[in-house]
């Protein structure tokens, strides 16, 4: 084992972690067991859903997704992720962390043209002054300094960075660029383009980054060393978040209502006419032709037709049109071999957690389209009248916009 491979807790466990990692410290339960097969990144994703989503709706982040931020507030934002990239960067290299290590992922060069951009020639001065003036971004740096004699800490830095840029940069980039008036990639919010990753082909390379994450070796004490760390940097970004939000409070759109285009939020009721399809039939609401988008989530079909740009042809999560997604989401995985499997059962709580969390997610945007048959002698024959439909056709009258794209941390962005 590589030199600071070491499962000691130099990362400091918070007190309100001892009853969230209580019963996982102990004997390994079944889905540990499958982790070994199955990968280390679900493991993670699935008990830091949590986090991720209460980051994900942050007062600071709904301030982006409705563009009420002021470009100071913005300058703010990216001189403390200057300042983490640059200290992580710092101490990442293709020895520490080859797993997780790839050039073209670096930011902090693509952070500097976007500060120089908004803070002008002197910006280099002014940016340090800010991170040594705000107490969230001495503390993040603290508590990284003391991470960073342990190489599988820094991949777990790694791990949630970059996987954040990559899976909610495409939206947040979108929104930023659309209120600074900038193209994607220009001058100002160059840090959501990566070199190398297509449009479209960030959740491919997501999938990819979990894979090679997956090659880490890990003990199960380092294993649960790792999550208190991911915990407590979810814990650390809240700071940040809120130290931006804090220069100028004003009142934003939680990801659902910014998606939905500023609609009331609530879920939408059930569409009008309620479907009952074997898996065969479902494998034809894939959007061809503009036509229903559907998959279907632990029995139920969800009409996702209104996210097309992301589950529609060519879409990021293309792949789950058409198909059954218990699997797949209750394990946090996009493998199109967990796809479909009717048979599958929840192998521990943590599934279980996920696969509820995933309903009440998908079902406060998406409406309710019937239920999947799921007898082996389900007839194939389809209601094709109603698979040529669009989705306006088909949802109750008064049901709002369903909210689309994607959520920032990496196969979670499948909302």
């Amino acid at each position: 084992r590589p030199a600071g491979r070491t499962g000691s807790s130099a990362c400091a466990r918070p007190l309100w972690e001892a009853g969230l990692l209580g019963g996982q410290l102990g004997a390994m339960s079944k889905y540990g067991q499958l982790s070994r097969t199955n990968g280390h990144s679900k493991w993670f994703l699935q008990r830091t859903l949590v986090e991720h989503d209460k980051t994900m709706d942050d007062p600071w982040m709904q301030m982006i997704y409705k563009q009420s931020f002021s470009v100071k507030q913005y300058a703010a934002w990216l001189v403390r992720n200057h300042a983490c990239f640059a200290a992580m960067e710092n101490k990442i290299t293709e020895t520490s962390c080859p797993e997780v290590y790839d050039q073209k992922l670096l930011r902090t060069a693509a952070l500097e043209t976007d500060l120089h951009q908004l803070l002008g020639v002197s910006w280099r001065g002014e940016a340090e002054q800010m991170a040594r003036d705000s107490p969230a971004t001495q503390n993040y740096l603290a508590h990284f300094e003391e991470d960073s004699t342990n190489n599988l800490r820094l991949a777990a830095h790694a791990f949630l960075q970059y996987n954040a840029v990559l899976s909610g940069g495409t939206y947040l980039g979108k929104m930023v660029s659309a209120k600074l008036s900038l193209v994607k990639g220009a001058p100002g919010v160059a840090f959501y383009a990566f070199l190398g990753v297509g449009d479209g082909k960030e959740a491919a390379r997501v999938q990819q980054y979990l894979k090679d994450f997956d090659k880490l070796s890990l003990s199960d004490e380092e294993r649960d060393d790792l999550l208190v760390c991911m915990r407590r940097i979810y814990a650390d970004t809240e700071e940040l978040m809120k130290e931006c939000f804090d220069l100028n409070p004003v009142a934003g759109l939680s990801y659902n209502a910014a998606k939905d285009g500023g609609s009331p939020e609530g879920p939408p009721p059930p569409c009008s006419e309620q479907l009952e399809l074997s898996l065969a039939e479902l494998h034809g609401y894939i959007g061809e032709d503009g036509g229903r988008i559907l998959m279907s989530l632990a029995g139920e079909l969800l009409d996702v037709s209104a996210g097309s740009e992301m589950y529609g042809p060519g879409g990021s999560y293309a792949l789950l049109a058409g198909r059954d997604v218990t699997r797949c989401l209750a394990t946090m995985s996009l493998e199109s071999s967990e796809l479909d499997d009717l048979a599958w059962e929840p192998d521990s709580s943590e599934e279980e957690q996920a696969l509820v969390q995933w309903r009440t997610k998908l079902k406060e945007k998406y409406p309710v389209a019937g239920s999947l048959n799921k007898s082996p002698v389900a007839t194939d024959a389809g209601p094709e009248g109603l698979r040529q439909r669009t989705a306006a056709s088909t949802s109750a009258p008064s049901a709002p916009a369903a909210a689309g794209g994607g959520a920032p941390g990496g196969p979670r962005g499948a909302a």
